[in-house]
């Protein structure tokens, strides 16, 4: 069996005229390299220099990490992105996240990590792009999510071996400076939900979708996407969702669920399908399409503002369709509800999650003062013991006797 020479090397004359010997290699996965030049005139000496270039380890020299912008062409596009299609095989990702991850690169990332080569960007270079994010006005939750639209490319780059380490690891997310969710309180949504519904209401389909969300914590994309076959008896299924690309036949994680609902819900429900003849539930063309999510946000303002709530009040307390999902998930685990089942009805696949959407008020916490006032029931004033009458029977009676004279 012929062994590959660690190295070649020969004469090239060049245009000078003068005789200079050149060596060639093969890289670690058999490659042959370009011929690269000694400088030298002597083979014995030419030798002898790619000998010590092979014992220093230098024989092949280490190969540069492309740039930026060479490692991300046609990125975010299904027809030329390679990660994307390798995605869409065995995790897919879904057209809506897809076009925020195209935003993000093209507005904020393109064009700022363009030059810089992969192994030069340094996490204080990530730290000041961050920051200069910041500085345009972006809110912090935004910023983090610029940083992972990059850092999932940079995942990539360390999967396919383009990069030897992950920059990444070492730069974490921005916390704080975010708008503080204060969710509608029970006593609230009470006052949404009244029994004559159009006394807060302007559309009856409207007002049931909000009902549902309250009850359930759908996401909008689910409940828009909810289908009359979906509904049963005591539950509803939840096995897709309807947005910018239309209906997908699955939820954001990928995980169907079932949710239970009321019988007083599922009354509600039975006039939309009616209705809506097999389609969408929460529709106003037959069930043919859903109703819009412009619809169903403006109802929702008009609602708030007919129960005494104002714009202002509802954007300092960041009051949008979504905070249902934070009501029913702060409800649930005020009720008692074991955390499990918590998260099978809202679609959480872990307790950060869990935790997020969780916003406790600590005045409601009825058990805590259950255990203070225990604690505290030594310092009550004891009660005197009622001593027993010892008093002689012959004494007693002549007392009795003298008490009815």
């Amino acid at each position: 069996m012929r062994v590959k020479a660690v190295f070649t090397v020969f004469g090239r004359v060049l245009p000078s005229g003068k005789k200079v010997f050149y060596y060639q290699c093969y890289d670690p996965k058999g490659r042959r390299q370009w011929a690269k030049s000694t400088g030298l005139t002597k083979k014995t000496e030419a030798v002898a220099y790619c000998m010590k270039l092979f014992k220093d380890g230098l024989l092949i020299p280490e190969q540069k990490a492309p740039t930026f912008a060479e490692f991300s062409g046609g990125w975010w596009d299904i027809e030329t992105c390679r990660y994307l299609k390798w995605r869409q095989l065995h995790d897919p990702i879904t057209p809506g996240t897809i076009i925020l991850h195209k935003s993000n690169f093209d507005n904020h990332i393109k064009n700022y990590f363009a030059n810089c080569r992969l192994d030069e960007i340094t996490p204080v270079i990530i730290e000041n792009w961050l920051l200069s994010l910041t500085e345009k006005g972006l809110k912090y939750s935004t910023v983090n999510l610029q940083y992972r639209t990059f850092k999932l490319m940079i995942d990539e780059a360390v999967r396919l071996k383009v990069l030897k380490d992950n920059f990444c690891r070492e730069v974490k997310e921005l916390k704080g400076g975010e708008t503080e969710r204060k969710i509608l309180t029970v006593g609230e949504a009470r006052k949404l939900f009244p029994p004559d519904w159009s006394s807060v209401w302007d559309n009856r389909t409207v007002y049931r979708a909000h009902l549902l969300a309250a009850c359930t914590g759908l996401r909008i994309g689910e409940l828009r996407g909810l289908k009359c076959e979906f509904v049963f008896d005591d539950y509803i299924r939840i096995a897709g969702q309807y947005g910018v690309f239309g209906y997908v036949p699955h939820t954001k994680t990928k995980q169907n669920r079932n949710i239970p609902v009321t019988p007083l819900m599922r009354g509600e429900l039975e006039e939309l399908m009616l209705a809506n003849k097999g389609g969408y539930v929460f529709s106003e063309d037959g069930g043919i399409t859903p109703v819009t999510n412009d619809r169903i946000y403006k109802q929702f303002d008009r609602a708030l503002k007919n129960i005494g709530i104002s714009n202002e009040e509802k954007r300092e307390r960041n009051l949008t369709f979504h905070a249902w999902r934070h009501f029913l998930n702060t409800l649930l685990r005020m009720s008692n509800i074991a955390d499990s089942k918590v998260q099978k009805v809202t679609g959480h696949r872990t307790m950060k999650m869990t935790e997020h959407y969780t916003h406790f008020d600590t005045r409601q916490f009825s058990e805590i003062r259950d255990v203070q006032a225990g604690l505290l029931s030594f310092n009550e004033p004891e009660k005197p013991e009622k001593k027993p009458d010892t008093a002689k029977p012959a004494k007693k009676a002549a007392a009795k006797k003298k008490a009815s004279a």
